[in-house]
């Protein structure tokens, strides 16, 4: 065997030493200068007393070893390692012998020695080793590196990094402010340039796991920076995001939060079996019509709005017997930071929340009563913007507690059917001025969602159904109970490159849901209305994709009445989307794309039909540096023309830039 097979397996054994020597100034042996690609090597074992060479002085690097020789050599590394005792459950003597190993390496390499000392049994042996006793301090080895390792692995810290900038700027002289597609108004009043209205964010979310015990876990995303309190809230569209006058200045004080914190204890529960029991703050999503996070900012990616998990404080438990799986959950809403603020108990946040119920449609505003404050939001806006389910929108209930359960059953080859019941406590806004509150709607404080979804496909068509119902009430009394359900069929079909999606949905002007079901634009979380939709989408090849849809709706009821607001079946919506997604290279890739919605309605007195437009154009590009990190650009333009409906009584033009680096760990 030559000396340079020790030196292969030199980097190998000078791991297993029990400390690191420093290197010396000159090299160990002469025929081994420190430029010597085994130099750091060879080295650390002539230091460690592994390796003594000749008398000469020199390692004798080229010239073959024996069998003898190297046996020496592992026997002299055998008593390096140190001697540990059995007993290494005490968190004191882990951490005691995590000093002693810190050079051993893994399991992998401590195989590596054991088949070193078996190869070299024979040569031990003339040299009055014990290889039993050595197999016996290898085994040793091996299950204090094995205890090691699994106390490493009980905790594991990662995370996401977020750098966020987004400039706007107007472009039209007649106003002084545009509409984002979040519903908010944008840019300085003072200035027309791009960087008249500037902003730099940056979130991190520390992300702790821990393995408790062999079943149980905990898990908590402690949430640091400046983007969580610019959103001002997760689950509404609240505050301003522009230094507005008269309407106050963003917010972007350097905050820090716990966004989650949970612990998973399963239980066996008899015939049961196991039952997943969650306790702590824990995200919570039912389904889209039911219980659902509204996505509040569609210019950034983030996990806390694009993943629909709503942060509660409560308990949920979860168990799956055969096909059918149970869950129920119990948990309270306010006040949790940038979730819910409804009585303004967190100091420095505006008012915001979880809602849910409705007492009128979101399109009230245009129809007779307090126009300019109901159903936009505020000010002049009375175009449908941000969500319908919002108090000053239509009327619904800040959600402070909640209980519900969820069960799904599996229908081989068919797909799953779910049933979803919600049920939750909190307060309502009195009737607006003007509004002649119809059997008293306007008050009431629980809200009941029930659901029923199925999903699933027949002969390659894929269906997808659900019917909800939100009914009010105060005390025990129900308040509504009519027009405030959704139902939504569609059918989707892929051949080949193209793929093919149809439905029809109806939702009333009543449906309160604290779910997240769409957008139309710039207004999301559409009610009062009721009609068909399509998506398509076709691959050209590797490189290039088209997809586009198009939803056309009519009013929900056949006729407006004066004082109660909603559309009639003569008003329409109609919106369609169009992008196109072409890869320059395997990491990067340019969007283009535009959305356009056009609202064929009556004006606000009205008197008269007609039809304002709402106009998205994005141009985006991507690049992926590696899988942990990636980068976004994006420039929309933003064109709104009211048509004199009174909808938004004057026209915007502008645009908006956004730019955002990702990094996880």
């Amino acid at each position: 065997m030559k000396k340079s097979s020790l030196i292969a397996g030199a980097a190998f054994a000078a791991t297993l030493l029990s400390a690191a020597i420093p290197a010396m100034a000159q090299g160990p042996f002469s025929d081994v200068p420190t430029d010597h690609w085994a130099y750091a090597a060879v080295d650390k074992l002539k230091n460690a007393g592994v390796v003594e060479g000749y008398p000469d002085k020199t390692y004798g690097g080229p010239r073959p070893m024996t069998r003898y020789e190297f046996a020496m050599a592992i026997a002299r590394l055998m008593d390096k390692i140190p001697v540990i005792p059995p007993d290494v459950a005490r968190q004191g003597d882990i951490d005691a012998i995590k000093a002693q190993l810190a050079g051993f390496a893994t399991k992998a390499e401590v195989e590596e020695l054991r088949k070193l000392v078996n190869e070299f049994k024979p040569e031990l042996e003339r040299l009055g080793q014990d290889v039993r006793a050595l197999n016996e301090k290898v085994n040793a080895l091996d299950s204090r590196v094995t205890a090691i390792e699994t106390e490493m692995k009980r905790v594991k810290i990662g995370g996401e990094i977020n750098f966020m900038a987004q400039a706007v700027n107007r472009t039209s002289d007649n106003r002084l402010y545009v509409l984002d597609q979040n519903g908010f108004q944008r840019s300085n009043p003072n200035y027309k340039t791009l960087f008249g209205d500037a902003r730099v964010l940056h979130d991190l979310d520390l992300n702790i796991k821990a393995r408790l015990n062999d079943t149980a876990t905990a898990e908590a995303v402690i949430n640091f920076g400046n983007y969580l309190p610019y959103l001002n809230s997760v689950a509404s569209f609240s505050g301003v995001r522009s230094d507005i006058p008269g309407l106050g200045q963003a917010n972007q004080d350097q905050q820090t939060s716990i966004y989650k914190l949970m612990v998973d204890v399963p239980a066996k529960l008899g015939r049961l079996g196991n039952v997943g029991i969650t306790v702590g703050r824990i995200p919570l999503q039912l389904t889209p019509y039911t219980m659902k996070l509204v996505d509040n900012d569609v210019y950034f990616y983030n996990s806390k709005t694009d993943l629909g998990d709503v942060p509660v404080d409560g308990a949920k438990a979860s168990v799956k017997i055969g096909p059918v799986g149970l869950t129920g959950f119990a948990a309270k809403i306010d006040p949790i930071k940038y979730v819910s603020n409804i009585n303004g108990s967190i100091s420095g946040d505006n008012p915001y929340g979880l809602y849910a119920g409705a007492a009128y449609s979101p399109f009230a505003a245009t129809r007779g009563f307090q126009p300019g404050f109901v159903g936009g939001g505020a000010g002049a806006f009375n175009r449908p913007r941000q969500s319908s389910i919002n108090p000053l929108v239509n009327g619904a209930m800040a959600v402070e507690q909640m209980a519900g359960a969820r069960g799904t059953i599996g229908l081989a080859k068919y797909g799953s059917i779910g049933v979803t019941y919600l049920a939750m406590t909190g307060t309502s806004p009195a009737a607006p001025f003007g509004f002649n509150n119809p059997d008293n709607r306007a008050n009431f404080d629980r809200v009941f969602v029930y659901g029923v979804d199925f999903s699933g496909q027949l002969g390659g068509i894929g269906i997808n159904a659900s019917g909800t119902k939100s009914d009010t009430a105060r005390r025990s009394d129900t308040v509504s109970d009519n027009g405030n359900g959704e139902w939504d069929v569609n059918l989707a079909y892929a051949f080949g490159k193209f793929n093919v999606l149809g439905g029809y949905k109806e939702i009333g002007p009543l449906f309160g849901a604290p779910g997240y079901w769409g957008r139309l634009g710039s207004w999301t979380n559409p009610t009062d209305i009721k009609g068909p939709y399509f998506n398509l989408g076709y691959s050209f090849g590797n490189n290039l994709k088209l997809e586009g849809g198009g939803q056309f709706y009519k009013g929900y009821d056949e006729d407006a009445v004066l004082g109660r607001g909603g559309l009639s079946s003569d008003d329409k919506v109609n919106n369609f989307k169009v992008g196109l997604k072409y890869g320059l290279t395997s990491v990067s890739n340019v969007d283009l794309g535009v959305e356009y919605t056009q609202y064929d309605v009556t004006t606000a007195n009205l008197t008269g039909r007609e039809k304002p437009e709402e106009i998205f154009y994005n141009i985006g590009y991507g690049y992926t540096f590696n899988t942990n990190t990636s980068f976004k650009l994006l420039y929309q333009i933003v064109d709104y023309k009211d048509d004199n409906t009174g909808f938004d009584r004057i026209n915007g033009k502008g645009g908006i830039a956004s730019a955002q680096l990702s990094v996880k760990f």
